[in-house]
């Protein structure tokens, strides 16, 4: 084979690669029903005895008395309210119980890190 046939069958096999490509993006079960919409995906299931976990540090540590977190009769004010926040992550939340930030003290040295992925999942999964 040459080196011109070569290049031209290396070509050849590129366009049938992204033909394929093609007739499986349009030959997918999503795009052959048009105006339908994909099913949302499930919501992760969190652990009982890991939300009672969480509400137990939540209480044991006066989280309380400074945010608002109807789900625990919280009122605080002095730190942010978690009802109603859409910018809570579960990342965010460990890093300002771990850390601090601003008026809020570093629990890290004070909590386990189970303790502090509990209160995690607990203020995502009760806060409106």
């Amino acid at each position: 084979m040459s080196v011109t046939s070569a290049a031209g069958a290396a070509r050849l096999g590129l366009a049938a690669i992204g033909a394929a490509m093609a007739m499986a993006a349009i030959s997918s079960p999503a795009a052959a029903q048009e105006g339908s919409t994909a099913a949302p995906a499930p919501a992760a299931t969190v652990d009982a005895a890991k939300l009672a976990k969480g509400r137990d540090v939540f209480n044991n540590y006066g989280c309380g008395s400074c945010h608002t977190l109807a789900a625990a009769g919280a009122t605080g004010d002095v730190g942010p309210s978690f009802d109603g926040d859409s910018s809570l992550t579960h990342d965010l939340i460990v890093d300002r119980v771990t850390n601090g930030a601003g008026p809020m003290p570093a629990f890290g040295s004070q909590m386990t890190p189970a303790e502090i992925d509990a209160v995690a999942a607990y203020v995502l999964h009760s806060k409106k």
